[in-house]
């Protein structure tokens, strides 16, 4: 196995609640500033590098969400004293919901922001072009791909939050392959949906919609929420696929008063 991604823990009250948040696509544990630092002064906040993004190596990466989520395993096992909140956004979702189902005593509940369980046709063709223009250009191909996907995940016309998270998303990868790794196991879930086994999750489940969403629009989280017995979803209008940056006290609210209500 190769080294694991390091952390970034944040202190907090004894007892606490943790909460382990995932990044997605082209992100790194950067994403989550907003949350960190709301959010920590009432639960232990626990941000990680996904396998092949920012500080964390690639490794022996085989392009599948089982992996990813097997990395959560062994950081969870190895940094947090019990089962784990689990906040996910997009991609960090989706390994969200894989271990979940993979793990489900280190699971105590999900918050599922901007995700799908699936990729469809729209999400098929995404992925393809993405794998092939960055096979093909390396990381001049990742570096215009990710400014230009930027744009589609703000809503607001705020230029300084744009230009904020274009700065992580061009900081997020230095080797191609890292994206690459990435972006097979998602593509992945066009051949093998989790819809079908999300039944199988009994931990509380949030489940976060933004109304302006283009990447994973609200009918995406209405599937997951269908599929999850006992999960709920809010919606956020007018915000976009960022929405935890974008619409952040709303997410951080949320998120606090959820785990609050189950823990």
């Amino acid at each position: 196995m190769p080294r694991r991604p390091r952390l970034a823990a944040m202190p907090s009250p004894t007892g606490a609640n943790t909460a382990v948040f995932i990044h997605g696509l082209s992100d790194t544990r950067e994403v989550w500033s907003r949350q960190i630092e709301t959010l920590s002064a009432s639960m232990n906040v626990v941000t990680y590098d996904v396998r092949g993004f920012g500080t964390s190596p690639l490794g022996t990466g085989n392009g599948t969400v089982e992996q990813l989520a097997d990395d959560l395993a062994q950081i969870i096992s190895a940094e947090v004293t019990g089962p784990a909140w689990l906040v996910g956004f997009s991609m960090g979702g989706v390994i969200a919901q894989r271990f979940a189902l993979d793990f489900p005593t280190l699971t105590r509940g999900l918050v599922l922001i901007a995700s799908s369980c699936t990729v469809g046709r729209a999400g098929l063709e995404f992925f393809d072009k993405r794998i092939s223009e960055v096979t093909r250009g390396g990381l001049e191909a990742l570096a215009r791909l990710s400014a230009n996907d930027a744009r589609g995940c703000i809503a607001s016309e705020d230029a300084d939050l744009l230009a904020e998270y274009r700065c992580i998303r061009s900081s997020s990868v230095t080797d191609p392959n890292g994206y690459l790794n990435a972006c097979q196991a998602m593509r992945a879930l066009a051949d093998g949906s989790l819809a079908a086994s999300l039944g199988q999750i009994s931990c509380p489940t949030l489940v976060i919609a933004p109304e302006l969403d283009p990447y994973c629009p609200p009918k995406a989280s209405q599937m997951i929420t269908d599929a999850i017995p006992g999960a709920t979803m809010h919606l956020v209008e007018g915000a976009g696929h960022c929405v935890h940056m974008e619409a952040s006290a709303t997410v951080n609210e949320l998120v606090h008063q959820f785990i609050e209500a189950h823990a």
